[in-house]
């Protein structure tokens, strides 16, 4: 390096006299030293003791340099040099710079200082370096190489130099190491312990002594000992044909040397400020570079109707201020969060639950969650209550029983539950139909056909008698027809080919409105292969109805405990439907699932809502079916067996067991 302080020697007849050139105020001073070696050999070469990291330091004086080879070398760091004065570039920096990052040598940059008395002489050498040596995460910290005085007394030098590493200081935010001989210290810069106090590190230069002999300056560097130490200048190492300076490293730990990185990641909500760094807002990520070991204090500071909840990464619990130890690259993020209010009201009762927990309302509750985590909010109506609607920032949400709400700013949920009321699976404003199977032998072109037992259909007529005209074939069955409610006998639908228009007369009914019921039995005749009853036409006062349409009826009846009053109606034909008018804002279909269950769609106002399978393994009631989040006016729901069924199942039925009006 230029011209440091260590000591060289040379041969003076039988003795050995060790010189120190020092530079001071201009003029080069000479301590002479004279020890009697006249039968002692040479001295060897210093060997790096351990536990010690070896390293170079290198300008443009060693040419060019063969990284890959100096990477076989025990060399695991290099100083080079950068800068010089207030202008000059060192030209082998970029090169060795690129080769020695390749072949994994860890960098550093040093600047040789020219000082002198020339107002901002200290902060333009400074800007210079920091201009030419772009200091990065995880190279060395960078350095001072102070080994003339430009004519400066030691008061002024101090200040010097003290402008100089604190000006890099300010712009990087690193405390650079300071590069001197222990003599130039003590003489040039007046032994001042003002560097080793405020943090700067020690490079000393120090040659032909033993790491024991290392003389370190200004106490010892108050105390702290030295850094990195340049124990020659005539190293010679793999890779470089010019003598080189060989340094080592104070222990094995190159982390406590190498520039750190500290970044901050805040949610959105809040900021994170300390020194040299501030997060926020449209900054949702900032970074510094830092000192080796400095502690630096963070602060979280939520934005207004936010609040601070935790920090993760190189911070931990939940206090806003949090100290980090910048150490390699550090990242500390700080979540923010805003609170969810929910309400609820409304005729009925339930309670609100979110996904993630937290929220389980009643009546009203307020939970803070995490910035931009969506919150499921989920409805739960009573057993006497059904869903009414969202409002508030859940207003219009869809599918009607849950709302995802993301976080990003106070939220305000409100529900409404509206009281319940339970009907009968033939309660008042429910009609059952028979399916209508098409069949250009029926005398319309299409008969109503059904097979379970209590399966009936009702036709509504004028005058003293009537003609029922119904379908026999092979899969017929057995029914029972019945006029204003009194039996008039059964019929068996059997024949062993399909026939439309066996008819069934009726007379001496006496005038006025009369109502003919046709109830299917379940049962057929030995032979048949179905028990299903066909209805073609309906007769009176003289006028044929083809196709007609049914009045009141329902589906066949299948008993079970579990079942509301211990029965439920079902129907297995494709086409048979269900519907129920109400006014509400929904209705839930009170149904059954099990291994013999099918397909059914749903409709509500005439539109198909969706399809759905009510096959398990096992019979099974409670998993009711609902349609909500409507106009609060009058609708209709209707359900539509399709006569299929899932792989596993062995059936094709669709049950009704109730409904429950909201």
């Amino acid at each position: 390096m230029g011209s440091p302080t260590p000591i060289k020697a040379r041969r003076v007849g039988a003795d050995f006299i060790s010189v120190r050139p020092i530079r001071v105020a201009g003029f080069v001073l000479a301590a002479t030293l004279v020890t009697a070696l006249s039968l002692m050999p040479a001295l060897p070469a210093v060997a790096a003791p351990p536990p010690m990291l070896g390293g170079i330091d290198v300008s443009k004086w060693q040419g060019t340099i063969d990284w890959t080879k100096v990477r076989t070398s025990d060399v695991r760091f290099v100083i080079m040099r950068a800068t010089k004065g207030v202008d000059e570039v060192d030209g082998s920096f970029a090169a060795n710079q690129a080769g020695a990052t390749a072949n994994h040598v860890v960098v550093g940059a040093y600047h040789r200082a020219t000082p002198s008395a020339k107002p901002g002489d200290a902060v333009a050498e400074a800007d210079h370096f920091v201009a030419t040596a772009r200091n990065a995460a995880g190279d060395l910290v960078p350095s001072l190489d102070i080994e003339e005085t430009g004519g400066l007394p030691p008061v002024k030098l101090q200040a010097w130099v003290r402008t100089w590493v604190e000006r890099v200081r300010e712009r990087i935010g690193v405390r650079p190491l300071v590069y001197a001989s222990p003599y130039f210290w003590r003489v040039a810069m007046g032994d001042t312990q003002w560097f080793a106090q405020n943090g700067y590190a020690m490079w000393i230069a120090h040659w032909g002594v033993g790491v024991n002999g290392v003389d370190v300056p200004a106490a010892g560097w108050a105390g702290k000992d030295w850094t990195v130490w340049q124990y020659t200048n005539t190293g010679r190492v793999n890779g470089i044909t010019t003598h080189v300076d060989r340094d080592h490293l104070n222990g094995t730990n190159l982390g406590r040397v190498r520039i750190a990185r500290l970044n901050v990641t805040p949610s959105g909500g809040g900021s994170v400020s300390g020194a040299r760094i501030t997060c926020g807002g449209a900054a949702t990520r900032c970074s510094r570079l830092a000192n080796p070991g400095d502690q630096i204090v963070l602060t979280a500071t939520p934005d207004p109707g936010a609040t601070f909840l935790r920090w993760t990464g190189a911070c931990a619990g939940t206090s806003p201020a949090c100290t980090v130890t910048t150490l390699g690259s550090r990242t500390a993020s700080a979540v923010f969060g805003y609170p969810v209010q929910v309400s609820v009201g409304g005729s009925g009762a339930g309670t609100v639950a979110s996904s993630p927990g937290g929220a389980s309302c009643a009546t009203a509750c307020s939970v803070v969650y995490p910035y931009g985590r969506p919150v499921t909010l989920t409805a739960r109506p009573d057993s006497a209550s059904g869903f009414g609607a969202w409002g508030g920032d859940c207003a219009g949400a869809n599918p009607a029983t849950t709302c995802v709400v993301p976080v990003t700013g106070p939220t305000s949920v409100s529900v409404r539950f509206d009281a319940a009321v339970e009907l009968a699976e033939a309660g008042a404003g429910t009609r059952f139909a028979w399916a209508r199977r098409a069949d250009p032998r029926a005398l319309g072109g299409s008969y109503l056909v059904e097979r379970r037992p209590g399966a009936s259909v009702s036709f509504g007529f004028r005058g003293g008698g009537v003609v029922v005209s119904t379908i026999a074939g092979p899969t017929m069955g057995r029914a029972r027809i019945s006029i204003d409610g009194t039996s008039r006998g059964t019929f068996d639908g059997y024949a062993a080919t399909f026939r439309a228009g066996v008819l069934y007369r009726f007379v001496g009914l006496g005038g006025g409105s009369h109502e003919v019921t046709i109830t299917a039995l379940g049962t057929a005749r030995t032979g048949s292969h179905g028990t299903q009853v066909g209805v073609d036409a309906i007769r009176s006062s003289g006028v044929l109805h083809v196709s007609p349409a049914p009045g009141p009826g329902t589906w066949g009846s299948v008993a079970a405990s579990p079942a509301t009053d211990g029965a439920y109606v079902a129907s297995d034909i494709a086409g048979a439907s269900v519907q129920l008018h109400f006014h509400g804002t929904g209705a839930t279909w009170v149904t059954a699932f099990g291994p013999a269950m099918g397909r059914a769609q749903i409709w509500v106002d005439g539109r198909t809502v969706r399809t759905v399978g009510l096959y398990a393994p096992h019979v099974a009631f409670g998993r009711d079916i609902t349609v909500s989040g409507l106009a609060d006016r009058a609708h209709t729901i209707r359900i539509v067996v399709l006569g299929t069924h899932g792989g596993a199942s062995r059936g094709s039925a669709v049950a009704v067991d109730g409904w429950i009006v909201r």
